[in-house]
C-alpha cells in the first residue's frame, strides 16, 4: 500500500468493520489489488503476531483483515492476495499463516477452506462490564 492508498485501503476496512473511526496500519503490512482502470478492488492485511492461538510457531504472520469489492469477488482476487501474504512469509522463513473469522461469517469461513486453512479451535470471547 502507497501513502496516497490510505484513504481508500481505509474506506475497505469500514465497509469490512463498520462502526471504526480510525485504522492503525502502523503495525501491518498490507498489500493491495490495484483495478486496471484505476482505483483498488480489495486488501489483505497482516502483521507479525507474539502468538497466535492454535498456531505452533512464534511469532506467526497473522490476517488481520481481508477484503474484496463484491464485484471481483470470485474471480481470484482474494486468493491472489492472499497467495501474495503466504509468498512474504516463506521469503522471510514463516512456515505457517494465522488467520480468524468470526463463527457466522460463512463466505469468509468457506473462503479460508478453499484456500487450504485448518480450523484450529473454537473460542467464544466473554466480556464482563466493571463498574466503580
Amino acid at each position: 500500500m502507497r501513502p496516497d492508498e490510505v484513504p481508500e485501503v481505509t474506506e475497505m476496512m469500514r465497509t469490512l468493520w463498520p462502526g471504526g473511526d480510525s485504522y492503525d496500519f502502523s503495525d501491518e503490512t498490507v498489500f493491495v489489488w490495484e483495478r486496471e482502470n484505476g482505483g483498488l478492488g480489495g486488501f489483505v492485511s497482516f502483521s507479525l503476531r507474539p502468538w497466535a492461538e492454535g498456531c505452533e510457531s512464534a511469532p506467526v504472520p497473522y490476517i488481520e483483515g481481508w477484503w474484496v469489492a463484491p464485484d471481483l469477488r470470485r474471480a481470484g482476487v482474494g486468493r491472489a492476495l492472499v497467495a501474495a501474504v503466504e509468498q512474504w512469509c516463506r521469503e522471510a522463513g514463516y512456515g505457517e499463516l494465522g488467520s480468524d473469522v468470526e463463527l457466522d461469517n460463512t463466505v469468509s469461513l468457506r473462503a479460508h477452506a478453499a484456500m487450504g486453512f485448518e480450523p484450529t479451535l473454537r473460542v467464544q470471547f466473554f466480556r464482563k462490564r466493571l463498574t466503580n
